[in-house]
C-alpha cells in the first residue's frame, strides 16, 4: 500500500511555507524600516565611546619652609574642609628667627631715634659755632682798628687772626656734619625711615615663616597620597600629599578624530560609568574641544617620515562638564571609566570658544591669613621703643632746611 501524500495535501503544505515565509519576510522588512528609520533619526546624530575617563584637579599640598613633621591631622580617604589644619611643623627655629627680628626692629627704631635727636643736636651747635664766630669777628675788627695805633700788641692780632679762621671753619665742619646726619633722615618719618621699613619686613617674613609652621588645606575634598609620616625631615616644596575636591570634577571622553567633525561646545553628552553602572546616567555638555590630539604631548611625539608608516586614528579628549546635582548624588572618583554618547543634533555652537567666559575658575583664600595680626604686632613694638619726644615725627616727614656753603 502507498504512504504518498495526496497531492491536495502538498499543496496545502507549499501553501503553509508560502504564508510563513511571507511573515518573515515582512517582520524582516518592519525591522529594517525600524532600524533604518531609528539610525536616521537617532543614531546617525550621536556619537560614542567607552574611552572616557573622569578626570579633576588634584591639589599638592607641599611646604613652604623645611622642617620636622610633629604632627599629622589626617589620613588617605579621609575628607578635610577649606583652611582645616593638615601638618604641623617643629616650630623652634621659627620662633628664634621671630624673636630675633623683634629685637632687630626695637634696636633699629632707637637708632633711626637717635639720627633724629643727632640733626637737632647738629642744629644746636651751628647756632653755638655761628656765636663763636660773630665773637671772633668782633675780636678781629677791634683788634685791626687799632693795630695801627699800637693799641694791641702784634701777637695779640694774630691770635685774633687765628681765632677767626678756627671759629669759621669750625662752623664749616658743623654744617657739613649737619647736611650728613640730615642726608639720613631728611623727607622720611621715623616710622616710614627705610631702616625701619627694612626690619619691619625681616619681622613681617619671621611671622609669616611662622604661620607656614602649620600647613593648611586650600581645598574641600578627600586626601590621597600621603608620603610623610611623624618625624621625618622635609624640604621646601616636597609633595607631602594630595587634596581631591569631588566637586572638581569632570570627564575627558577620548573621541576619534573621525568622530569630531560635528561636535560642537555646548552639546548634551549623556554618561554612563562602570562604577554604577546602566542605573545612574549622568547629563553633562561639551565645555571643551581639544587644541591637540594626545601623542602631540607625548614624550617622544611621532615623526612620520620612514618608509613604513602606518596611518593610526588619533583620539582627542572632549572635556565633558557633569551636572553638578548628579556628581553630588553619585560621586565619582578619578581614573574611574566612563561611557560618553553626543547628541550631534544642536549645531549652534563652537568649535574654538571666542570668549574667555565661562572658564573655569580656582582660587583659595588661606595664603590671605599668614600675615593676619603682624601688623599690629609690629606696631606695638614700635610704640614700645620709640622716643616720645620725637612724637612730631612720627609719622610725619623731617623737613629741615639745608646749610648754604660759606666761603673762605
Amino acid at each position: 500500500m502507498s504512504m504518498e501524500p495526496s497531492p491536495e495535501a502538498c499543496q496545502r503544505a507549499e501553501a503553509k511555507r508560502k504564508k510563513i515565509v511571507q511573515w518573515y519576510g515582512s517582520i524582516a522588512v518592519v525591522i529594517a524600516c525600524a532600524v533604518l528609520l531609528y539610525w536616521a533619526l537617532v543614531w546617525r546624530l550621536q556619537v560614542y565611546t567607552n574611552d572616557a575617563y573622569v578626570e579633576g584637579n588634584q591639589v599638592a599640598i607641599t611646604p613652604l619652609r623645611p622642617g620636622f613633621v610633629t604632627a599629622i591631622h589626617t589620613d588617605d580617604t579621609f575628607l578635610v574642609k577649606k583652611g582645616q589644619l593638615l601638618i604641623e611643623l617643629d616650630e623652634t627655629d621659627a620662633i628664634i628667627a621671630l624673636n630675633r627680628s623683634r629685637e632687630h626692629l626695637a634696636q633699629t627704631i632707637r637708632n633711626v631715634c637717635q639720627m633724629f635727636h643727632q640733626v637737632f643736636a647738629y642744629q644746636a651747635e651751628i647756632e653755638i659755632r655761628k656765636a663763636e664766630l660773630i665773637r671772633a669777628t668782633q675780636d678781629y675788627e677791634h683788634r685791626v682798628n687799632v693795630l695801627d695805633a699800637g693799641g694791641v700788641s702784634l701777637e695779640d692780632f694774630e691770635h685774633a687772626v687765628a681765632a677767626l679762621r678756627s671759629e669759621f671753619f669750625s662752623l664749616m665742619k658743623t654744617e657739613i656734619l649737619y647736611e650728613q646726619a640730615l642726608s639720613l633722615v631728611q623727607g622720611t618719618s621715623i616710622v616710614d625711615h627705610p631702616l625701619v621699613l627694612e626690619a619691619s619686613d625681616q619681622v613681617r617674613d619671621a611671622w609669616v615663616q611662622l604661620y607656614r609652621c602649620n600647613i593648611y588645606s586650600p581645598v574641600e575634598g578627600l586626601t590621597s597620597q600621603r608620603k610623610i609620616q611623624v618625624g621625618m625631615w622635609i624640604d621646601k616644596g616636597q609633595p607631602l600629599m594630595s587634596v581631591i575636591p569631588l566637586d572638581q570634577i569632570w570627564v575627558n571622553a577620548n573621541y576619534k578624530e573621525t568622530q569630531l567633525k560635528k561636535m560642537r561646545i555646548g552639546q548634551r553628552v549623556k554618561i554612563t560609568s562602570d562604577l554604577y553602572g546602566d542605573d545612574v546616567l549622568y547629563h553633562g555638555k561639551i565645555v571643551g574641544l581639544p587644541a591637540a590630539a594626545g601623542n602631540a604631548f607625548s614624550l617622544l611625539p611621532p615623526q612620520n617620515l620612514s618608509g613604513n608608516w602606518i596611518k593610526i586614528v588619533q583620539r582627542l579628549p572632549v572635556r565633558v562638564a557633569l551636572d553638578p546635582d548628579e556628581l553630588k548624588r553619585y560621586p565619582l572618583r578619578l581614573g574611574l571609566s566612563m561611557e560618553s554618547t553626543v547628541d550631534l543634533r544642536d549645531q549652534q555652537g563652537e568649535l574654538v570658544p571666542t570668549t574667555t567666559r565661562g572658564s573655569p575658575t580656582y582660587d583659595t583664600p588661606i595664603y590671605l591669613e599668614e600675615e593676619k595680626g603682624d601688623q599690629e604686632w609690629i606696631q606695638e613694638i614700635i610704640e614700645a621703643n620709640i622716643d616720645p619726644t620725637l612724637e612730631a615725627y612720627f609719622n610725619t616727614p623731617l623737613l629741615a632746611p639745608r646749610i648754604e656753603s660759606h666761603d673762605t
